[in-house]
C-alpha cells in the first residue's frame, strides 16, 4: 500500500511538473516568436518586446524579460526589468546557424532562482543575421507553485494511506464478521449443545452462503446426534428386553428344584430370547458395516426366474400364517430367462424385509403385489400393499432404525423396527434407490430401482482370513438359518 501510494504522488508530482515546465516553455517561444515576427512593421524595441511580454504572460506572477544580442553577446535593445546579465552560449549559437531555437536554464550567484531562457535566431529572406532574439523569465513561481504541490502531497499521501488502512481495516473487519461469528460459534459447539445458529448477513455474497452452509452443517450434526441418541436408546431397550427376560426365566428355575420339564421349559425360553437377541446383534452388525460400505458386496449374474422365486419361497410362510396372498408380476421383463448384476445375498435381504413389511401390516385376505420391470436403466422392483398405510408425518423417519410409526397395527405387530433400514442399506450397496407412495387407509407402495451394474472382478482366496469376508460368510449363514426356521427372521418395522 505505501509502495502504491509513493509511486501515485510521484507520478502525480512529475506531470505537475512536467506541465508546469511547458506551460513557461511555450509562453517564451510564443512570445519570442511574436517580436520575431513584428520587426518589419516596428522594428526592434523596448515598448514592442514589453508590449507581447506583457500580453503573452500578463506580468502578474511571472516577470519576463527580452533582449536582442549578436553572437558576441552585444546587446542592441532589451527591456528594462533585466537585473542580470546571462551569456550567449556556444550551443545556442551552433543551433541558432542551424536555424533552432534553444531553450536553457541558468542558476544566479546564489543559486536561488533559476532562470528560463529560449534563444532564436533572426532570419531575413532565409537568411540568419547574426542576430538572436532572447526571451527568459524566473522560475520562482513555478518552484513555488511546485514546492506547494509537494507540500500537499506530503500531507495528503500519508494521510491518505492511513485514513485507506483504517478504513480498510474496519471495512475488512465488518466484511468478515461473519467468519468470526462462524469462528466463535464453532468453538462454542458441544455434543450437548448443537442448536447454535448463525445470523445471515443482508448481503447475498460469499459470506452468506459460508453462513448459511455452516447452519445447514449444523442441522445435519444435530440430526445426526439426535438420531444416535434416539439409536442408542432403542438399541439399550430392545436388548434389554431379552436379557430381563432370560434372568428371570434362570432366576426362577433357581428358587428351587425343579422337574427335568421345567428345566427344559426354562431353557427353551432362554435358547428363544438368546437366538432373538443373537439376531438382533447381527442384523445391526451388518447394518453398521453396509452403512459403512465395509461389507464384501459381490456383484454377480443372478438368474432373475430363480432368484424370484427362491425369495417367493422364503416369504410363503409368513404370508401363509397370516393369511395375505402374494401375486407375482413379471410382465415388466422381456423374460424369465434374464439376467441381473446384483449380490445375490443382500439384495435377498432387502427385498425380503420390504415384503414381509408388508404382510405384518396387512389385513387378512388381502393382497401383496411384487412387481418387476427390466429396462435398459436397470430393474425395479414394486411391493404393494393393501394395509392401512403410513401417515405422512411419518414418512420422513421410517427408514430410521428403530422407528415405528404409532398405529394399532404396529402397536401389536411387534418387531424390533430395523427391517427398512436394513432393507435402505443393502439397496445403497447396490447404488440403488429406495421412494415410498402411502395413503392411510389405502396402501402402501415401495419401489426399489437397481441400475445396471458390472461384474465384481474375482478375488484370489487369501492365505490369511480376511475379516469383511468373515462377516460376509457369517451374514449368509446367518440368512440361511433364518430361511431354515433355526434363527427368527430380521426385525420389522
Amino acid at each position: 500500500m505505501a509502495v502504491l501510494f509513493a509511486g501515485v504522488g510521484f507520478g502525480l508530482y512529475r506531470v505537475v511538473e512536467n506541465h508546469l515546465y511547458q506551460s513557461v516553455d511555450a509562453a517564451l517561444i510564443s512570445s519570442a516568436k511574436s517580436i520575431h515576427d513584428a520587426r518589419f512593421v516596428r522594428g526592434f524595441s523596448t515598448p514592442l518586446m514589453e508590449e507581447f511580454l506583457s500580453k503573452v504572460f500578463g506580468e502578474r506572477y511571472i516577470r519576463p524579460y527580452a533582449q536582442l544580442v549578436d553572437l558576441s553577446g552585444k546587446i542592441s535593445a532589451k527591456t528594462t526589468n533585466i537585473r542580470i546579465s546571462l551569456p550567449v552560449t556556444p550551443q545556442a549559437i551552433r543551433r541558432a546557424e542551424k536555424g533552432l531555437d534553444t531553450f536553457e536554464t541558468f542558476y544566479t550567484k546564489d543559486n536561488k532562482v533559476p532562470f528560463r531562457q529560449v534563444t532564436l535566431p533572426v532570419f531575413i529572406n532565409d537568411r540568419f543575421t547574426g542576430e538572436l532574439i532572447q526571451v527568459g523569465a524566473p522560475l520562482d513561481y513555478t518552484i513555488y507553485t511546485l514546492n506547494g504541490i509537494k507540500l500537499v502531497l506530503w500531507i495528503a499521501l500519508p494521510t491518505g494511506m492511513l485514513l485507506s488502512v483504517l478504513f480498510g481495516y474496519l471495512l475488512a473487519r465488518r466484511a468478515f464478521r461473519p467468519v468470526t461469528d462462524i469462528t466463535q460459534a464453532a468453538s462454542k459447539l458441544g455434543i450437548d449443545d448443537l442448536g447454535v445458529r448463525l445470523k445471515l448477513p443482508p448481503a447475498k455474497d460469499e459470506l452468506r452462503r459460508l453462513a448459511q452452509t455452516f447452519n445447514e452443517t449444523l442441522d445435519r450434526l444435530e440430526d445426526a446426534f439426535r438420531r444416535l441418541r434416539c439409536f442408542s436408546g432403542d438399541v439399550s431397550h430392545e436388548l434389554r428386553t431379552p436379557i430381563a427376560v432370560m434372568r428371570g426365566e434362570a432366576e426362577l428355575a433357581l428358587r428351587r428344584d425343579r422337574t427335568p420339564a421345567e428345566y427344559k421349559a426354562a431353557l427353551q425360553a432362554i435358547v428363544t430370547e438368546s437366538a432373538s437377541m443373537s439376531g438382533l446383534v447381527e442384523d445391526l452388525l451388518l447394518l453398521a458395516r453396509a452403512e459403512s460400505r465395509a461389507v464384501a458386496a459381490n456383484h454377480m449374474p443372478v438368474g432373475l426366474e430363480e432368484f424370484v422365486n427362491s425369495l417367493e419361497a422364503s416369504v410363503a410362510p409368513v404370508f401363509e400364517k397370516r393369511g395375505v396372498g402374494l401375486d407375482i408380476d413379471l410382465a415388466g421383463t422381456n423374460s424369465l430367462a434374464s439376467t441381473i448384476i446384483a449380490s445375490r445375498q443382500y439384495l435377498a435381504i432387502a427385498l425380503k424385509n420390504i415384503l414381509l413389511n408388508a404382510a405384518k401390516h396387512s389385513a387378512s385376505d388381502s393382497r401383496v403385489t411384487f412387481g418387476v420391470t427390466l429396462d435398459d436403466k436397470g430393474i425395479v422392483f414394486r411391493i404393494e400393499d393393501q394395509g392401512e398405510g403410513i401417515p405422512e408425518k411419518d414418512l420422513p423417519y421410517i427408514f430410521d432404525p428403530f422407528y415405528r410409526a404409532d398405529t394399532v397395527r404396529n402397536r401389536s405387530a411387534g418387531g424390533a423396527g430395523i427391517g427398512l433400514s436394513l432393507a435402505l442399506a443393502m439397496v445403497k450397496l447396490h447404488s440403488g434407490t429406495i421412494s415410498v407412495e402411502s395413503k392411510v387407509g389405502t396402501g402402501t407402495a415401495f419401489t426399489i430401482r437397481i441400475p445396471r451394474l458390472e461384474p465384481s472382478p474375482v478375488v484370489p482366496r487369501a492365505k490369511e482370513s480376511n475379516p469383511e469376508v468373515c462377516a460376509s460368510v457369517s451374514s449368509g449363514i446367518a440368512e440361511k438359518k433364518r430361511i431354515s426356521g433355526e434363527l427368527p427372521a430380521p426385525s420389522q418395522v
